[in-house]
């Protein structure tokens, strides 16, 4: 939900601080996509995404073996 110009600004910013950074954008997947009972009734912005829930849950487990050995 975040506007693109301000993903390519902070983008910019990771950049210029030379930080250790991602962006992870899946495609095909709205807000609260990790939540089952999103089903898009209240908002149609609002849905589950049972691939892109398994697919963010990896990526987390993932950088937390790289960050802590865990």
């Amino acid at each position: 939900m975040i506007p693109a110009d301000q993903v390519v600004a902070f983008e910019v910013e990771m950049r210029s601080a030379k930080a250790d950074w991602q962006v992870i954008s899946y495609g095909n997947t709205l807000h609260s996509f990790t939540n089952p009972e999103a089903d898009g009734s209240l908002n149609p912005t609002i849905l589950y995404n049972e691939q892109t829930d398994k697919r963010s849950w990896a990526a987390m487990r993932d950088f937390f073996q790289e960050k802590f050995g865990a």
